[in-house]
């Protein structure tokens, strides 16, 4: 028996990884993620030379050099438009943008082709900054007065439900919650989704006769999932790692606590996805079996497909609130377990007890799903008939 399998695992694994679409598909993830986490350096690229500004003063005091103060790294030209004039050389290119600004009253009117919002942000900071000052100096204030009454408190909060993590912590945690969970999600969908192609390909070319005659059903279907398996954790090794090292190097993933991958994460993420892919996959290829086209799969794979869909919502609306009392029953629940337990052990402080039972509870379900699915798939793989639900009544009757 471990012969057979070994042969079909290794025959399926290679097949899988000598595969055009799977290096394309590998290569083109790759790419977009590397792309994806350089965006701001690829947009700098095609920006072109810097934006030209002039501006038009009627301030008493010199603006330039507040302008620079609040972050604006372009040439500045000071002219002397009038409005239509400023229209004019913005509409034939000789300036990107013309700001009129005036103390009577204080206001901004900026001329540019196309919208300018971090532009106008920064107009309104240096003008609001021109103006506080001359209030204070008409008004003879001590500037560090107002600048101690207007200081903010700083509070900073402790979470003793998430270990002592603070809000913001909090968030960034979330943040990269976000994203391992959406490419778990994906990851089991897909490759969920390719057994049952595989199968019903295999079906409708009749090379399941030949298969299922050296090997038993359940060693091809054990020897399929694990197959499938080491492929998905190659790709998700290789994607979490290029995505590890690319947003490393990127402004766009601040937010991204970073920090929080560890080996420790590491480890959670790769043992709550293999138990939810062996989990979803085992119904997977059970229910595939029982379709000869790849046309029906939908119908027959439908309801798991909607468990994975409704565990990975769950598990999206419970980022902001990991502690409630849904989440930590739904924990346990084997369908939503990879997700909401990963995300309850990423953000909050989880019992051991807790994540031994929730492993425990999967480990049975898994059991219990290759037990009924390898019924299913003995009774199924070599059905070619155009009505699954009639072979499905069949196989529960014990009529096949």
């Amino acid at each position: 028996m471990n012969r057979k399998f070994l042969t079909l695992y290794r025959f399926s694994l290679f097949q899988k990884l000598r595969a055009k679409s799977f290096l394309i598909s590998t290569v083109l993830m790759i790419v977009f993620l590397v792309g994806f986490s350089n965006i701001e350096r690829i947009i700098d690229w095609f920006s072109g030379d810097d934006p030209k500004i002039a501006v038009v003063s009627s301030l008493e005091a010199p603006i330039i050099p507040v302008l620079k103060e609040v972050g604006i790294k372009t040439k500045i030209t000071e002219k002397d438009y009038s409005l239509k004039q400023a229209r004019q050389v913005v509409d034939k290119g000789t300036y990107d943008a013309v700001a009129l600004l005036s103390d009577d009253p204080y206001r901004v009117t900026l001329i540019s082709a196309s919208p300018e919002q971090e532009l106008q942000t920064q107009l309104s900071t240096a003008l609001k900054q021109v103006r506080d000052q001359t209030i204070i100096t008409k008004a003879d204030v001590d500037p560090a007065l107002l600048a101690s009454l207007a200081a903010p408190i700083d509070v900073k909060q402790e979470l003793t439900s998430t270990g002592g993590k603070s809000e913001d912590e909090l968030f960034a945690a979330s943040a990269l919650v976000y994203v391992l969970l959406f490419l778990m999600y994906f990851t089991i969908a897909i490759y969920g989704g390719m057994i049952v192609t595989e199968i019903a390909n295999e079906k409708s070319s009749r090379v399941m006769e030949l298969l299922i005659s050296a090997a038993s059903p359940i060693q091809h279907m054990l020897a399929k999932i694990t197959s499938i398996a080491t492929v998905s954790l190659i790709q998700l090794s290789l994607l979490v790692g290029v995505g590890y090292y690319s947003a490393q190097s990127s402004s766009l993933f601040d937010q991204l606590s970073l920090d929080s991958l560890s080996v420790k994460t590491i480890v959670y993420l790769f043992v709550f996805f293999l138990l939810g892919y062996l989990l979803y996959a085992t119904l997977l290829a059970a229910l595939g079996s029982l379709v000869s086209r790849v046309e029906d799969a939908q119908q027959v794979t439908l309801p798991v497909i909607m468990l994975i869909v409704a565990a990975f919502t769950v598990s999206i609306f419970s980022l902001n609130a990991p502690t409630n009392q849904a989440v930590v029953i739904l924990s346990f629940v084997p369908f939503f377990t990879p997700m909401l337990m990963f995300l309850r052990v990423m953000l909050t402080e989880v019992p051991v007890w807790q994540v031994a039972l929730s492993l425990i509870l999967m480990g049975i379900s898994i059991a219990l799903a290759l037990f009924v699915g390898t019924r299913f798939y003995r009774g199924g793989v070599l059905f070619y008939g155009s009505n699954p639900l009639k072979q499905l009544r069949r196989i529960l009757g014990g009529r096949q």
